[in-house]
């Protein structure tokens, strides 16, 4: 039996409910700075894609320079397959030994070669340039003449080539298009939620 008055008949106080502290919910700074390190890499990437297709499909159409794609090992191991070189207007007169050249293989109309200047010799016609390839063992057959002005390989980018010449296959320009879109849109959402849920924690 329990004493009128005991301390079971007081009333018990109501729990108080949590006090807001106006903060979002904590973010995890590894994921944070995971998706911001990813964002930039990724813009980057992007950015300099654009740029190096610029660079060698609207460039040269403006500007005094070529860019052309090495599609065979005769200048290996120094240029090898699958560069993209750009080559710079010159007179045929500054050209030297040693010099990296592109010019139209005699009769291919349609071919060009890039080739090292192995020797500068004058015949009854005038100057001329005997060419070889760096993996060949011997000097070209044909000679070019040293008239006029012509294109100087200046520096190249290894592997670029592959890209450039993948890219004209319409699978691989629909991927160009699809994936940096998809990494976009992810980490848009991402942002998304963490400010969704940043509004709500200072609301509540």
């Amino acid at each position: 039996m329990v004493a009128e008055g005991s301390p079971t008949d007081l009333p018990l106080p109501a729990p108080e409910a949590p006090e807001s502290t106006g903060r979002a919910p904590a973010r995890d700074p590894r994921l944070a700075l995971a998706v911001k390190i990813g964002s930039g890499v990724l813009l980057a990437a992007i950015t300099l894609f654009v740029i190096g297709l610029l660079a060698v499909t609207v460039g040269p159409r403006f500007l005094p320079y070529q860019a052309l794609v090495v599609r065979s090992g005769s200048m290996s191991p120094n240029i090898p397959t699958g560069s993209i070189v750009f080559y710079r207007s010159v007179p045929a007169d500054k050209v030297k030994v040693g010099d990296v050249i592109v010019f139209n293989e005699p009769g291919q109309t349609n071919k060009r070669v890039t080739h090292r200047v192995y020797r500068i010799d004058t015949s009854a016609t005038g100057r001329y340039f005997v060419t070889k390839g760096d993996a060949n063992g011997t000097p070209d057959d044909w000679r070019i003449p040293a008239v006029g002005s012509g294109w100087l390989a200046v520096f190249h980018v290894p592997v670029a080539g592959y890209v450039l010449y993948d890219l004209q296959s319409t699978t691989a320009r629909l991927l160009l298009l699809l994936i940096p879109a998809l990494l976009l849109g992810v980490i848009t959402l991402y942002e998304i939620w963490h400010d969704r849920g940043r509004r709500d924690g200072v609301s509540a």
